[in-house]
Protein backbone atom coordinates (compact mmCIF):
# COMPACT_ATOMS: atom_id res chain seq x y z
CA UNK A 1 0.00 0.00 0.00
CA UNK A 2 2.88 2.37 0.83
CA UNK A 3 4.32 1.72 -2.62
CA UNK A 4 0.97 2.53 -4.21
CA UNK A 5 0.67 5.76 -2.21
CA UNK A 6 4.19 6.75 -3.13
CA UNK A 7 3.51 5.99 -6.78
CA UNK A 8 0.27 7.95 -6.68
CA UNK A 9 2.02 10.91 -5.03
CA UNK A 10 4.80 10.80 -7.59
CA UNK A 11 2.32 10.78 -10.48
CA UNK A 12 0.33 13.59 -8.89
CA UNK A 13 3.49 15.66 -8.43
CA UNK A 14 4.54 15.04 -12.03
CA UNK A 15 1.10 16.08 -13.23
CA UNK A 16 1.24 19.30 -11.20
CA UNK A 17 4.71 20.10 -12.50
CA UNK A 18 3.55 19.44 -16.07
CA UNK A 19 0.55 21.73 -15.65
CA UNK A 20 2.68 24.45 -14.09
CA UNK A 21 5.34 24.12 -16.77
CA UNK A 22 2.78 24.20 -19.56
CA UNK A 23 1.07 27.17 -17.96
CA UNK A 24 4.37 29.04 -17.75
CA UNK A 25 5.13 28.29 -21.38
CA UNK A 26 1.71 29.49 -22.50
CA UNK A 27 2.22 32.69 -20.55
CA UNK A 28 5.63 33.18 -22.08
CA UNK A 29 4.24 32.71 -25.57
CA UNK A 30 1.36 35.03 -24.81
CA UNK A 31 3.76 37.68 -23.53
CA UNK A 32 6.20 37.33 -26.42
CA UNK A 33 6.45 40.53 -28.44
CA UNK A 34 5.01 40.11 -31.92
CA UNK A 35 5.21 42.69 -34.69
CA UNK A 36 4.14 42.81 -38.32
CA UNK A 37 6.04 44.01 -41.38
CA UNK A 38 4.37 44.97 -44.66
CA UNK A 39 6.83 44.13 -47.44
CA UNK A 40 6.38 45.79 -50.84
CA UNK A 41 9.41 44.15 -52.44
CA UNK A 42 7.84 40.93 -53.63
CA UNK A 43 11.12 39.59 -54.97
CA UNK A 44 12.54 39.28 -51.43
CA UNK A 45 9.40 37.98 -49.71
CA UNK A 46 10.60 34.42 -49.10
CA UNK A 47 14.09 35.56 -48.11
CA UNK A 48 12.65 38.15 -45.72
CA UNK A 49 10.46 35.48 -44.11
CA UNK A 50 13.58 33.40 -43.47
CA UNK A 51 15.38 36.42 -42.03
CA UNK A 52 12.42 37.06 -39.71
CA UNK A 53 12.49 33.43 -38.60
CA UNK A 54 16.19 33.64 -37.77
CA UNK A 55 15.63 36.90 -35.90
CA UNK A 56 12.89 35.28 -33.80
CA UNK A 57 15.17 32.35 -32.95
CA UNK A 58 17.83 34.78 -31.80
CA UNK A 59 15.73 37.38 -29.96
CA UNK A 60 12.37 35.76 -29.22
CA UNK A 61 10.58 38.57 -31.08
CA UNK A 62 8.21 37.34 -33.76
CA UNK A 63 8.16 39.33 -37.01
CA UNK A 64 5.30 38.42 -39.32
CA UNK A 65 6.06 39.44 -42.90
CA UNK A 66 2.98 40.45 -44.88
CA UNK A 67 3.31 40.61 -48.65
CA UNK A 68 2.09 43.51 -50.75
CA UNK A 69 1.86 41.77 -54.10
CA UNK A 70 4.41 42.75 -56.75
CA UNK A 71 2.96 45.31 -59.12
CA UNK A 72 0.35 46.58 -56.67
CA UNK A 73 0.48 49.96 -54.97
CA UNK A 74 1.97 49.72 -51.45
CA UNK A 75 0.01 52.86 -50.58
CA UNK A 76 -3.31 51.23 -51.47
CA UNK A 77 -2.39 48.16 -49.43
CA UNK A 78 -1.44 50.04 -46.29
CA UNK A 79 -4.41 52.40 -46.65
CA UNK A 80 -6.73 49.40 -46.66
CA UNK A 81 -4.99 48.03 -43.57
CA UNK A 82 -5.42 51.33 -41.72
CA UNK A 83 -9.06 51.53 -42.78
CA UNK A 84 -9.68 48.06 -41.38
CA UNK A 85 -7.98 48.98 -38.11
CA UNK A 86 -5.14 46.50 -38.57
CA UNK A 87 -2.11 48.46 -39.76
CA UNK A 88 1.30 46.77 -39.71
CA UNK A 89 3.84 47.70 -37.07
CA UNK A 90 6.31 48.46 -39.86
CA UNK A 91 5.72 49.10 -43.55
CA UNK A 92 8.16 49.19 -46.45
CA UNK A 93 6.80 51.88 -48.73
CA UNK A 94 7.87 54.24 -51.49
CA UNK A 95 9.26 57.54 -50.27
CA UNK A 96 6.22 59.42 -51.57
CA UNK A 97 3.95 57.28 -49.37
CA UNK A 98 5.87 58.35 -46.28
CA UNK A 99 5.27 61.99 -47.20
CA UNK A 100 1.54 61.29 -47.42
CA UNK A 101 1.31 59.30 -44.18
CA UNK A 102 3.83 60.86 -41.83
CA UNK A 103 1.61 63.50 -40.21
CA UNK A 104 -0.92 61.05 -38.81
CA UNK A 105 0.64 57.60 -39.02
CA UNK A 106 4.47 57.53 -38.85
CA UNK A 107 6.67 57.48 -35.76
CA UNK A 108 9.40 60.11 -35.53
CA UNK A 109 12.76 58.32 -35.90
CA UNK A 110 14.99 61.38 -35.89
CA UNK A 111 16.87 60.32 -32.74
CA UNK A 112 17.82 56.86 -34.01
CA UNK A 113 21.57 56.20 -34.23
CA UNK A 114 21.44 55.02 -37.86
CA UNK A 115 20.28 58.44 -39.05
CA UNK A 116 23.87 59.71 -38.93
CA UNK A 117 25.25 56.57 -40.61
CA UNK A 118 22.87 56.80 -43.58
CA UNK A 119 24.23 60.13 -44.81
CA UNK A 120 22.51 61.48 -47.90
CA UNK A 121 20.24 58.44 -48.19
CA UNK A 122 17.97 59.87 -45.48
CA UNK A 123 14.73 61.61 -46.41
CA UNK A 124 13.76 64.46 -44.11
CA UNK A 125 10.33 66.04 -43.84
CA UNK A 126 10.19 69.40 -42.10
CA UNK A 127 13.52 68.61 -40.50
CA UNK A 128 12.37 65.23 -39.12
CA UNK A 129 13.13 61.65 -40.14
CA UNK A 130 10.16 59.30 -40.38
CA UNK A 131 11.60 56.37 -42.31
CA UNK A 132 14.47 53.91 -42.53
CA UNK A 133 16.26 53.56 -45.91
CA UNK A 134 16.02 49.88 -46.87
CA UNK A 135 18.88 49.49 -49.28
CA UNK A 136 20.13 51.56 -52.20
CA UNK A 137 18.68 50.68 -55.59
CA UNK A 138 19.68 51.81 -59.03
CA UNK A 139 18.26 51.31 -62.48
CA UNK A 140 19.84 51.08 -65.88
CA UNK A 141 20.60 48.54 -68.56
CA UNK A 142 21.27 45.05 -67.21
CA UNK A 143 23.48 43.22 -69.69
CA UNK A 144 24.48 39.63 -70.37
CA UNK A 145 28.20 40.20 -70.90
CA UNK A 146 28.82 36.63 -71.99
CA UNK A 147 26.11 36.75 -74.68
CA UNK A 148 27.32 40.13 -75.98
CA UNK A 149 30.92 38.97 -76.25
CA UNK A 150 29.92 35.71 -77.91
CA UNK A 151 27.89 37.60 -80.52
CA UNK A 152 30.54 40.26 -81.19
CA UNK A 153 33.53 37.96 -80.98
CA UNK A 154 35.40 40.44 -78.78
CA UNK A 155 35.58 41.78 -75.24
CA UNK A 156 32.76 44.08 -74.13
CA UNK A 157 33.48 47.12 -71.99
CA UNK A 158 30.18 48.70 -70.85
CA UNK A 159 31.97 51.91 -69.85
CA UNK A 160 32.75 52.49 -73.53
CA UNK A 161 29.03 52.79 -74.34
CA UNK A 162 28.69 56.29 -72.92
CA UNK A 163 26.71 57.99 -75.70
CA UNK A 164 23.45 57.28 -77.45
CA UNK A 165 25.21 56.99 -80.81
CA UNK A 166 27.48 54.28 -79.41
CA UNK A 167 24.48 52.42 -77.97
CA UNK A 168 22.73 52.57 -81.36
CA UNK A 169 25.84 51.24 -83.07
CA UNK A 170 26.12 48.40 -80.55
CA UNK A 171 22.49 47.44 -81.03
CA UNK A 172 22.99 47.36 -84.80
CA UNK A 173 26.08 45.17 -84.44
CA UNK A 174 24.23 42.75 -82.18
CA UNK A 175 21.29 42.57 -84.59
CA UNK A 176 23.66 41.91 -87.48
CA UNK A 177 25.12 39.01 -85.51
CA UNK A 178 21.69 37.54 -84.82
CA UNK A 179 21.33 38.60 -81.15
CA UNK A 180 18.19 40.56 -80.26
CA UNK A 181 19.43 43.70 -78.47
CA UNK A 182 16.90 43.99 -75.64
CA UNK A 183 13.70 43.14 -73.82
CA UNK A 184 11.34 45.76 -72.36
CA UNK A 185 9.27 45.03 -69.27
CA UNK A 186 5.74 46.22 -69.98
CA UNK A 187 4.58 46.56 -66.36
CA UNK A 188 3.25 50.00 -65.37
CA UNK A 189 5.62 50.20 -62.39
CA UNK A 190 8.64 49.63 -64.63
CA UNK A 191 7.53 52.07 -67.31
CA UNK A 192 5.87 54.70 -65.12
CA UNK A 193 8.07 54.68 -62.02
CA UNK A 194 11.47 53.51 -63.21
CA UNK A 195 11.80 54.59 -66.82
CA UNK A 196 9.71 57.76 -66.82
CA UNK A 197 11.16 58.62 -63.42
CA UNK A 198 14.40 59.39 -65.23
CA UNK A 199 12.71 62.44 -66.73
CA UNK A 200 12.90 64.10 -63.31
CA UNK A 201 16.09 62.57 -61.95
CA UNK A 202 18.10 63.49 -65.05
CA UNK A 203 17.20 67.16 -64.77
CA UNK A 204 19.92 67.77 -62.19
CA UNK A 205 22.35 66.10 -59.82
CA UNK A 206 20.81 68.25 -57.10
CA UNK A 207 17.56 66.92 -55.59
CA UNK A 208 16.39 70.44 -54.75
CA UNK A 209 16.59 71.36 -58.43
CA UNK A 210 14.66 68.24 -59.38
CA UNK A 211 12.00 69.11 -56.82
CA UNK A 212 11.80 72.64 -58.24
CA UNK A 213 11.33 71.16 -61.72
CA UNK A 214 8.40 69.09 -60.48
CA UNK A 215 6.85 72.17 -58.90
CA UNK A 216 7.05 73.90 -62.27
CA UNK A 217 5.28 70.92 -63.82
CA UNK A 218 2.51 71.28 -61.24
CA UNK A 219 2.21 74.99 -62.05
CA UNK A 220 2.01 74.31 -65.78
CA UNK A 221 5.24 76.21 -66.41
CA UNK A 222 6.90 73.46 -68.45
CA UNK A 223 5.96 72.29 -71.92
CA UNK A 224 7.00 68.66 -71.75
CA UNK A 225 7.01 68.15 -75.51
CA UNK A 226 9.82 70.67 -75.88
CA UNK A 227 11.71 69.58 -72.78
CA UNK A 228 15.25 68.48 -73.69
CA UNK A 229 15.35 65.56 -71.26
CA UNK A 230 11.96 64.29 -72.37
CA UNK A 231 13.03 64.20 -76.00
CA UNK A 232 16.30 62.46 -75.11
CA UNK A 233 14.56 59.95 -72.89
CA UNK A 234 12.05 59.06 -75.58
CA UNK A 235 14.77 58.80 -78.24
CA UNK A 236 16.37 56.10 -76.12
CA UNK A 237 13.01 54.47 -75.47
CA UNK A 238 12.31 54.36 -79.20
CA UNK A 239 15.64 52.61 -79.69
CA UNK A 240 14.70 50.04 -77.04
CA UNK A 241 11.17 49.68 -78.41
CA UNK A 242 12.39 49.05 -81.96
CA UNK A 243 14.86 46.40 -80.74
CA UNK A 244 12.55 44.71 -78.24
CA UNK A 245 12.25 40.93 -78.51
CA UNK A 246 8.49 41.40 -77.96
CA UNK A 247 8.21 44.17 -80.55
CA UNK A 248 5.35 42.52 -82.45
CA UNK A 249 3.06 42.47 -79.38
CA UNK A 250 4.80 44.28 -76.52
CA UNK A 251 1.89 44.27 -74.08
CA UNK A 252 1.30 40.54 -74.34
CA UNK A 253 4.61 39.54 -72.80
CA UNK A 254 4.89 38.25 -69.23
CA UNK A 255 7.34 39.72 -66.71
CA UNK A 256 8.41 36.23 -65.67
CA UNK A 257 9.90 35.67 -69.13
CA UNK A 258 12.03 38.84 -69.18
CA UNK A 259 14.81 37.49 -66.93
CA UNK A 260 14.67 34.17 -68.77
CA UNK A 261 15.29 35.92 -72.08
CA UNK A 262 18.33 37.68 -70.64
CA UNK A 263 19.73 34.70 -68.75
CA UNK A 264 19.39 32.39 -71.75
CA UNK A 265 21.21 34.85 -73.97
CA UNK A 266 18.20 35.45 -76.21
CA UNK A 267 18.64 39.20 -75.60
CA UNK A 268 21.64 41.31 -74.63
CA UNK A 269 20.04 44.03 -72.45
CA UNK A 270 17.10 44.48 -70.09
CA UNK A 271 16.09 47.84 -68.63
CA UNK A 272 15.61 47.20 -64.92
CA UNK A 273 17.42 47.57 -61.61
CA UNK A 274 19.52 45.60 -59.17
CA UNK A 275 16.35 44.37 -57.43
CA UNK A 276 15.80 42.16 -60.49
CA UNK A 277 18.67 39.85 -59.58
CA UNK A 278 16.33 37.75 -57.44
CA UNK A 279 14.23 37.19 -60.59
CA UNK A 280 17.29 36.52 -62.71
CA UNK A 281 19.53 34.31 -60.58
CA UNK A 282 17.40 31.18 -60.81
CA UNK A 283 17.98 31.07 -64.58
CA UNK A 284 21.65 32.03 -64.67
CA UNK A 285 23.85 29.43 -66.31
CA UNK A 286 27.34 28.64 -65.06
CA UNK A 287 30.15 30.91 -66.22
CA UNK A 288 27.74 33.62 -67.45
CA UNK A 289 28.58 37.20 -66.51
CA UNK A 290 26.08 39.99 -65.94
CA UNK A 291 26.33 43.67 -65.11
CA UNK A 292 24.43 46.95 -64.85
CA UNK A 293 25.29 50.13 -66.73
CA UNK A 294 23.82 53.65 -67.06
CA UNK A 295 21.39 54.52 -69.84
CA UNK A 296 23.17 57.00 -72.17
CA UNK A 297 20.69 59.75 -73.00
CA UNK A 298 22.67 61.77 -75.55
CA UNK A 299 26.10 62.20 -77.14
CA UNK A 300 27.54 64.56 -74.52
CA UNK A 301 30.14 62.55 -72.60
CA UNK A 302 30.30 65.34 -70.04
CA UNK A 303 26.60 65.06 -69.19
CA UNK A 304 26.24 63.64 -65.66
CA UNK A 305 23.17 61.64 -66.69
CA UNK A 306 25.27 59.47 -69.00
CA UNK A 307 27.64 58.32 -66.28
CA UNK A 308 25.55 57.79 -63.13
CA UNK A 309 23.04 55.16 -62.09
CA UNK A 310 19.78 56.93 -61.36
CA UNK A 311 18.24 55.87 -58.11
CA UNK A 312 18.78 55.74 -54.36
CA UNK A 313 17.09 54.32 -51.25
CA UNK A 314 13.66 54.38 -52.85
CA UNK A 315 12.13 51.90 -50.41
CA UNK A 316 11.64 53.34 -46.93
CA UNK A 317 10.37 51.68 -43.75
CA UNK A 318 8.06 53.56 -41.40
CA UNK A 319 6.92 52.50 -37.93
CA UNK A 320 3.26 52.93 -37.01
CA UNK A 321 2.40 55.30 -34.18
CA UNK A 322 -1.40 54.79 -34.26
CA UNK A 323 -2.04 51.18 -33.26
CA UNK A 324 1.38 49.85 -32.31
CA UNK A 325 2.07 49.68 -28.57
CA UNK A 326 5.22 51.28 -27.14
CA UNK A 327 6.63 47.76 -26.77
CA UNK A 328 5.93 46.97 -30.43
CA UNK A 329 7.39 50.30 -31.54
CA UNK A 330 10.57 49.57 -29.60
CA UNK A 331 10.70 46.04 -31.02
CA UNK A 332 10.43 47.50 -34.52
CA UNK A 333 13.24 49.95 -33.78
CA UNK A 334 15.37 47.08 -32.46
CA UNK A 335 14.72 45.08 -35.63
CA UNK A 336 15.90 47.94 -37.84
CA UNK A 337 18.94 48.54 -35.65
CA UNK A 338 19.76 44.85 -35.94
CA UNK A 339 20.12 45.26 -39.70
CA UNK A 340 22.58 48.14 -39.25
CA UNK A 341 24.69 47.24 -36.22
CA UNK A 342 24.51 43.47 -35.68
CA UNK A 343 26.85 41.26 -37.75
CA UNK A 344 24.04 38.77 -38.42
CA UNK A 345 21.70 41.60 -39.39
CA UNK A 346 24.22 43.09 -41.79
CA UNK A 347 24.77 39.67 -43.35
CA UNK A 348 21.01 39.22 -43.68
CA UNK A 349 20.65 42.56 -45.46
CA UNK A 350 23.54 42.04 -47.87
CA UNK A 351 23.62 38.27 -48.48
CA UNK A 352 20.06 37.05 -47.83
CA UNK A 353 18.11 40.05 -49.14
CA UNK A 354 20.67 41.10 -51.79
CA UNK A 355 20.39 44.74 -50.76
CA UNK A 356 23.03 47.44 -51.08
CA UNK A 357 23.27 48.99 -47.60
CA UNK A 358 22.57 52.68 -47.27
CA UNK A 359 24.77 52.83 -44.16
CA UNK A 360 28.43 53.83 -44.15
CA UNK A 361 29.34 51.57 -41.21
CA UNK A 362 28.52 48.39 -43.17
CA UNK A 363 31.55 47.11 -45.05
CA UNK A 364 30.08 43.87 -46.44
CA UNK A 365 30.10 43.68 -50.21
CA UNK A 366 27.05 42.42 -52.14
CA UNK A 367 27.43 39.00 -53.72
CA UNK A 368 25.40 39.50 -56.89
CA UNK A 369 26.82 41.43 -59.87
CA UNK A 370 24.02 43.98 -60.13
CA UNK A 371 24.26 45.04 -56.50
CA UNK A 372 28.04 45.09 -56.83
CA UNK A 373 27.66 47.57 -59.67
CA UNK A 374 25.39 49.75 -57.52
CA UNK A 375 27.88 49.59 -54.64
CA UNK A 376 30.69 50.70 -56.97
CA UNK A 377 28.63 53.67 -58.16
CA UNK A 378 27.65 54.54 -54.58
CA UNK A 379 31.30 54.45 -53.49
CA UNK A 380 32.22 56.66 -56.45
CA UNK A 381 29.46 59.14 -55.61
CA UNK A 382 27.71 58.44 -58.90
CA UNK A 383 24.12 57.93 -57.77
CA UNK A 384 21.40 60.42 -56.97
CA UNK A 385 18.14 60.47 -55.03
CA UNK A 386 14.68 59.68 -56.29
CA UNK A 387 12.34 62.68 -56.11
CA UNK A 388 9.04 62.50 -54.28
CA UNK A 389 6.18 61.84 -56.69
CA UNK A 390 2.50 61.02 -55.99
CA UNK A 391 1.52 57.45 -55.15
CA UNK A 392 -0.51 57.00 -58.36
CA UNK A 393 2.27 58.24 -60.64
CA UNK A 394 3.33 54.78 -61.75
CA UNK A 395 -0.20 53.56 -62.47
CA UNK A 396 -1.48 56.66 -64.30
CA UNK A 397 1.59 57.54 -66.33
CA UNK A 398 2.67 53.90 -66.52
CA UNK A 399 -0.53 53.25 -68.44
CA UNK A 400 0.29 56.13 -70.78
CA UNK A 401 3.75 54.65 -71.32
CA UNK A 402 2.18 51.28 -72.08
CA UNK A 403 0.06 52.88 -74.79
CA UNK A 404 3.17 54.54 -76.21
CA UNK A 405 5.01 51.21 -76.15
CA UNK A 406 2.16 49.60 -78.04
CA UNK A 407 2.00 52.39 -80.65
CA UNK A 408 -1.40 53.60 -79.45
CA UNK A 409 -0.10 56.99 -78.30
CA UNK A 410 2.43 59.25 -80.02
CA UNK A 411 5.14 61.33 -78.35
CA UNK A 412 3.04 64.49 -78.32
CA UNK A 413 0.18 62.59 -76.70
CA UNK A 414 2.48 61.19 -74.04
CA UNK A 415 3.87 64.66 -73.32
CA UNK A 416 0.31 65.97 -72.95
CA UNK A 417 -0.56 63.11 -70.57
CA UNK A 418 2.43 64.00 -68.38
CA UNK A 419 1.51 67.68 -68.34
CA UNK A 420 -2.14 66.98 -67.51
CA UNK A 421 -1.17 64.59 -64.74
CA UNK A 422 1.03 67.13 -62.96
CA UNK A 423 -1.37 70.04 -63.43
CA UNK A 424 -3.92 68.06 -61.43
CA UNK A 425 -1.58 67.60 -58.45
CA UNK A 426 -1.77 69.84 -55.43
Amino acid sequence: MKHLKRAFCALLAAAIITVLFTGCNDGADANKTSITFLNSKGEIQSALEQVAKSYEEKTGVRVEVIAAATGTSPFERISAMYNSGTPPTMAMLDATDIVTLYKEKALDLSEEKWVADAGNQIYTINGKVYSFPMGVEGKGLIYNKTAVEKALGRAFDPASINTLTKLKALFQQLSDKGLTPCVITNEDWSLGAHYLGMLYQAQSENLEDVTAYIEKLKNGEIQVASDKRFQELMDVFDLLKNNNINKSDPLASEYAMDPVNLADGDVAFWFNGNWAWTNLEDFVQENTEFGLMPVPLNDDTGDFANSILLGAASKQIMIDRVKATPEQQQAAKDFLNWFVYDADGQKAMVDSLSLVPAFSNISLQPADPLSKAIQDYVNAGKTNKDPIVPADHWSVLGEAMQRYLAGRLDRAGLAAAIENYWKNQE
